[in-house]
């Protein structure tokens, strides 16, 4: 009884296994006909085109007899002409159905009598059809960030300390931005590791260069000092047999050289290839005013495409959203190898790692061309011509600059493609319900421009 039980139950195991997969509710089928004469007659042609060529010992060429022809190459155009013939068939079918077709089709035959028309079905997935959400329950914002003097004054003490010269003085004690020549030997559990050891190695204090504990460490030495201390590396260090291990390190000081800040006047305007010190100021201000608004316009696109993707529920085709994979993947092997990665010794990417952003891409990118399409969002020349000419006005010779962008095809495209974006993104605020948040300048900017 107990057997007959547990066969019951795997036989209902494997039933439901076996279930039916969802069907795809992007395929679609065509049917369509190739006719029998159009397929003998075009095979007959491809055979006259053959026997004008074909070549064999004792003959001369396109003089072989017609029965030896169809022998050589009989069944080749055969093949050539069905091939031909279910191409042209297919494609009218699919203009016929309307359908927008978004990759290959598996094309079968289907069973019929020797001597008649030849019947095919087509299986094709589809682009999806949908309308356009509202847009007006999506929950917005629009950021915004000041420039002010105190901005301005921050960078030019950066620049200042960038072009700062260093001098020894006898007996100084290490302290913040004074530059140090150190020695140093780390070691874990008595054994040095790789890394950890250096002679003459030199750097800044109070610029984050070293870990903090090694900085601490050093602050306070005069030149020909020495100190033994502890360390303990982050749980994220990169170096894997470090993370989180604490370690002993000693270090040495062989020189200890104090800052010597330029003025900042007409004269260190004029090195840095500006008038004035006042003319200075106002450059740097511009140039924190683009980069900040390119951030915050970044930020602000960022967040509107991402719940534009949350709308975007429609049923995608896979190969589209494969392709994408792909080409994500080739992307990051490209990038891999421009920082050094020899292409050689890759692994190769799972594609698998990508399904998400691909997924998200092709839904996004999708919804966006719709929208632009039946909005009439796509960038215009007026739209382009404004960005263009401002990031001229970051070089020397503006006008050249724009001159030059203009012609080059791909920058232009990218800032049609960017322009377009930037359209999409103010027409979804402007239906949703928008707020704005003004950030703090230190927080949008991750680091402050060179100039």
């Amino acid at each position: 009884m107990t057997e007959n039980v547990e066969a019951v139950k795997a036989e209902e195991t494997v039933k439901a296994e076996a279930a039916e997969p969802a069907k795809n509710p992007l395929e679609k089928s065509v049917t369509f006909t190739v006719s029998a004469k159009a397929l003998r007659d075009g095979t007959e042609a491809e055979i006259k085109r053959y026997g004008k060529k074909a070549k064999m010992p004792g003959f001369r060429p396109g003089h072989v007899p017609a029965a030896t022809v169809r022998a050589m190459y009989g069944q080749q155009a055969y093949m050539d002409t069905l091939n031909q013939l279910v191409g042209q068939a297919y494609e009218k079918a699919v203009a016929d159905a309307k359908l927008a077709v978004a990759g290959q089709p598996e094309i079968k035959p289907e069973e019929g009598a020797e001597g008649e028309d030849l019947k095919f079905i087509a299986t094709v997935e589809c682009m999806p059809e949908f309308e356009l959400p509202s847009f007006a329950g999506l929950e917005c914002k629009r950021y915004t960030c000041d420039v002010t003097d105190a901005e301005v004054q921050k960078t030019i003490d950066i620049m200042v300390k960038q072009r700062a010269k260093y001098e020894a003085e006898e007996g100084r004690r290490a302290q913040a931005e004074d530059r140090v020549t150190v020695n140093f030997k780390g070691t874990k559990d008595g054994v040095a590791f790789a890394g950890g050891t250096a002679d003459g190695f030199v750097f800044v204090l109070a610029q984050g260069q070293m870990l903090p504990e090694f900085e601490a460490a050093v602050t306070g030495l005069a030149a020909g000092e020495k100190k033994a201390f502890d360390l303990t590396f982050p749980a994220e260090y990169s170096a894997k047999d470090l993370a989180g291990q604490t370690v002993q390190f000693e270090v040495e000081a062989v020189k200890v050289e104090k800052p010597i800040y330029p003025t900042v006047d007409d004269e260190f305007a004029k090195s840095l290839g500006l008038e004035s010190a006042e003319k200075m100021r106002e450059e740097v201000l511009k140039n924190l005013q683009r980069e900040v608004k390119a951030r915050v316009t970044a930020r602000t696109k960022a967040e509107v495409m991402d719940q534009l993707t949350k709308l975007a529920t429609f049923p995608l085709p896979k190969m589209i959203v494969a392709q994408e994979q792909e080409n994500l993947a080739a992307t990051a092997a490209r990038d891999m190898a421009a920082r050094g990665m020899d292409p050689k010794k890759m692994p190769k990417l799972p594609l698998e790692i990508f399904a998400d952003q691909a997924d998200k891409r092709v839904r996004l990118g999708l919804l966006v061309g719709k929208l632009v399409s039946a909005e009439q969002l796509a960038a215009t020349e007026a739209d382009v011509k404004p960005m263009v000419e401002e990031v001229a006005s970051a070089y020397e010779d503006p006008k050249s600059v724009v001159e030059q962008m203009m012609k080059d095809r791909n920058a232009l495209a990218n800032m049609y493609n960017i322009a377009t974006e930037n359209k999409v993104v103010e027409f979804v605020l402007g239906k949703a319900k928008t707020t704005e948040e003004k950030l703090a300048f230190d927080k949008l900017m991750t680091g402050v421009p060179q100039f």
